[in-house]
């Protein structure tokens, strides 16, 4: 019994903490998402939750589910690591040059066309269905980690199908 109250009060103290990444107490949109355009796009999402701080913005923001920011001139990807809730991210159309997609473990939809990748690791994104990079400049592209993953369009992206490492059987659109 003594067990059982121990463990159920550890779930309710990690529940308590929230969803989202630990982040700093004064923490605002401005300071997550440095690109002005991104940060617009993800206030729209929030509503009246936009002038969130701290932890709560953290929570609030792990909620969001889909971002669609396509050909908004955003540059700078910073803060799209917060969003671990997100299942669908359209970034195309941008001037991205990097981004950091490993939080988003539940993503099954990635479309970064016409940006300025020149790397991109999904390995952690192993939920990912449907994968957009044409129109990049990549030379590589490790997909071993992604079983799940059965549309990839490579179109302009500077990929050739030997330069897609371990997935035998996808369809590829190039």
């Amino acid at each position: 019994m003594k067990k059982i109250l121990t463990i159920t009060l550890l779930l309710i103290a990690i529940n308590a903490q929230g969803q989202g990444l630990p982040v700093a107490a004064n923490s605002t949109l401005a300071s997550l998402f440095p690109d002005e355009n991104l940060r617009v796009s993800v206030a729209g999402l929030l509503e009246a939750d936009a002038n969130l701080i701290g932890q709560a913005l953290s929570d609030a923001l792990a909620g969001i589910e889909v971002l669609e920011a396509s050909n908004r001139c955003i540059s700078n990807a910073d803060g799209i690591e917060y969003l671990i809730g997100l299942i669908k991210l359209e970034l195309g159309f941008n001037q991205i040059r990097s981004i950091n997609v490993s939080n988003l473990i539940n993503l099954r939809r990635l479309d970064l066309t016409a940006n300025s990748l020149t790397t991109l690791d999904v390995s952690k994104n192993t939920n990912l269905i449907h994968l957009f990079i044409e129109a990049n400049s990549l030379t590589t592209l490790d997909l071993s980690k992604n079983a799940s993953l059965t549309y990839i369009s490579i179109f302009r992206a500077g990929l050739t199908r030997e330069d897609i490492i371990g997935h035998a059987d996808l369809n590829i659109l190039h």
